[in-house]
């Protein structure tokens, strides 16, 4: 589905919404009983058309945002804490045409960020052990490296 598509879909969703709410208005405002009746049974069929056009905008924004987004981190800013209590990382696809936010309360982004350093250990430790030279605080893995022994033949 186009844009375009979508664009349509959400204007005869918010004019179904619109109708739906002045009919309201009209039958709380009417003179005579039989105007509140109309305006009243108005409403009730404009809230029907509403509930069947968010459907099918529900449907249509699901099959369109539906599959993985493949994108790189932002290399100008790929976390940031603009929101009080978030943590944003943002991305962009790899050709640049949109933007990729994941927001994480702290907790998460807590939990997150720990999954990603055990996996990036993981997969050092499989690729030939490129974090030390990155992040001095892990430690040496002596099965990769040839780390300096000590006289008993241990790593130092």
């Amino acid at each position: 589905m186009s844009p375009d598509q979508l664009v349509d879909l959400a204007a005869e969703f918010a004019q179904a919404i619109g109708n739906a709410e002045r009919f309201h208005a009209r039958a709380a405002t009417a003179d005579t009983p039989e105007d509140n009746t109309a305006h009243a049974k108005a409403a009730a069929r404009w809230e029907a058309t509403a509930i069947r056009r968010r459907e099918h905008l529900r449907a249509a924004l699901r099959e369109a945002l539906s599959g993985a987004v493949t994108a790189m981190p932002d290399e100008a800013l790929p976390v940031a804490t603009w929101q009080r209590g978030r943590v944003e990382v943002r991305a962009t696809t790899l050709d640049g045409a949109r933007a990729v936010r994941v927001r994480y309360t702290p907790a998460q982004a807590l939990a997150a960020g720990a999954a990603l350093i055990a996996c990036a250990a993981v997969t050092d430790e499989h690729s030939g052990g490129a974090l030390t030279d990155i992040l001095a605080a892990f430690p040496r893995n002596p099965n990769i490296r040839n780390n300096p022994a000590n006289g008993d033949g241990k790593p130092a």
